[in-house]
């Protein structure tokens, strides 16, 4: 069977249908509340780490970046080690956004009508339909600029999706029909070299976290057992950094060899001869 990833527009929608579809197939329910097991395992801050998966640092405090980023690596090198178990269904972890180049995974957008959605929140919170409509916007352009800025991608896209069911024509028991259906389809259910990418993806992960601990601007792919990272260095430390990454990386469980490539750092090299 398929795993299945599910983004929705509203929190509540996405949780009661992820779980209740779970349910249906008889399937794990991978959600928020292992965040506080991966903190507590991986020496990381739980409210950190939930911080990570909704907010976006400031591009003007690297350091600050740096750590968002390695919350999100970690939570990411986690997810996808539990993905590899049979009949998985993750939501509210942004698998969506790096579970990539696997064909067994299904993944599915709920979406709401933005009007409809303002309006419910109007009359919940007892505010004008103005600020309503404001909130709603803003929210969804914090979100595809979290989603840009974290993975590369926008959330809000419909092309990156499997299936997107719209919830204002389709109730939540419809919805959870529709996608247990769609599990059963021959296209999603897993090949050899679609569980074998899953597993690279989570090596990937799991030394893109390693290494954020002290570096930045990195880039790691894996391929069997085989790690390539790409980074930024001056020439005068590339010998230094390409040794440092090959020992980190060597430290991870599955990694038998480690290929670093180093390109130059433009800018702070143009900075140091402008001196």
């Amino acid at each position: 069977m398929p795993i299945i990833l599910i983004s929705s527009d509203t929190i509540e929608s996405g949780q009661q249908i992820a779980k209740a579809t779970a349910e249906r197939l008889q399937y794990q329910l991978l959600g928020t509340e292992i965040l506080a097991e991966i903190a507590a395992t991986k020496g990381l801050s739980a409210e950190k780490a939930a911080e990570a998966l909704v907010k976006t640092p400031s591009a003007w405090r690297p350091g600050q970046s740096r750590r968002w980023l390695q919350h999100l690596a970690t939570i990411e090198a986690e997810v996808l080690n539990r993905l590899k178990a049979d009949n998985i269904l993750c939501w509210g972890l942004a698998a969506h956004l790096y579970v990539r180049g696997v064909s067994h995974a299904l993944k599915v957008r709920l979406v709401v009508d933005g009007a409809k959605q303002a309006a419910a929140i109007a009359e919940e919170r007892g505010i004008s339909i103005k600020k309503a409509n404001g909130y709603v916007e803003n929210t969804r352009r914090k979100r595809r600029q979290w989603s840009e800025a974290a993975f590369g991608q926008n959330e809000l896209e419909p092309s990156m999706y499997d299936l997107v069911i719209n919830l204002d024509q389709i109730d939540p028991d419809e919805a959870v029909g529709i996608i247990s259906a769609a599990a059963g389809y021959r296209k999603f259910q897993p090949m050899t070299y679609s569980i074998r990418s899953l597993a690279e993806n989570a090596l990937a992960a799991m030394v893109k976290a390693k290494l954020l601990e002290s570096l930045t601007d990195l880039r790691v792919q894996a391929r069997d057992a085989t790690v390539v990272v790409t980074s930024k260095a001056l020439k005068r430390e590339r010998q230094k950094k390409a040794a440092m990454i090959k020992e980190m990386a060597g430290t991870v469980e599955g990694v038998e060899f480690v290929e670093v490539h180093l390109i130059n750092y433009v800018i702070r090299a143009a900075a140091e001869s402008g001196r």
